[in-house]
């Protein structure tokens, strides 16, 4: 049977892999005080007045996606490094759900890999989100949120939820690799 702190690393491994990966695809990092237009790491939304109501238009910069077409190089290196910690916390994800499965004698050296990676993927993700803001300053967010816009000021755009959920998750991601030390303790050792 499987120690119970073993699968609460593995569920919340899951969860924060769920969670950091669906704050990087959403548009909605940084919002418009009016709430008309949105933007997010590698997509952004927009208020289109040409109809009666105002309807909300999304897409990707430049239409499809290429690293390139992003409009800021904070922004830019902000997707690498966000997107890249998703993607070795999703393999983090993997590798912790492979433990419940390995046998025994390997699941100790399985177990170091996953914290390994998830260590790693903390890091790099948090360097994407303080790098983030950097580029509040590039000429494509100030044409939105006005001339005050700056680095680490959004002018009048205020921050998203997409981009607080990111932070939640990255600070939640930060317990993986704490957890992953003591998936070995039984039952009777976790409450002696």
């Amino acid at each position: 049977m499987p120690s119970p702190i073993l699968v609460i690393w593995v569920l919340l491994s899951i969860l924060v892999a769920g969670t950091c990966t669906f704050s990087f695809l959403q548009p909605f990092w940084f919002l418009h005080e009016h709430f008309t237009h949105s933007f997010g790491i590698i997509s952004f939304c927009f208020g289109d007045t040409r109809f009666f109501y105002a309807q909300e238009v999304c897409g990707s910069y430049g239409g499809n996606f290429n690293l390139g077409s992003i409009p800021s190089g904070a922004w830019q290196a902000a997707c690498v490094l966000y997107g890249g910690g998703c993607g070795l916390l999703s393999l983090g994800a993997l590798f912790a759900t492979c433990v419940v499965c390995v046998p025994v004698d390997y699941r100790k050296r399985t177990t170091r890999v996953a914290g390994y990676t998830q260590i790693i993927s903390v890091l790099i993700m948090i360097a994407g989100l303080l790098i983030y803001p950097l580029g509040l300053g590039s000429n494509f967010f100030r044409h939105y949120c006005g001339e005050t816009a700056s680095a680490y000021n959004s002018g009048h755009c205020v921050i998203g939820w997409s981009y607080m959920l990111g932070i939640m998750g990255t600070a939640l991601s930060m317990f993986c690799p704490f957890l992953c030390q003591y998936t070995d303790m039984k039952t009777n050792e976790i409450f002696s």
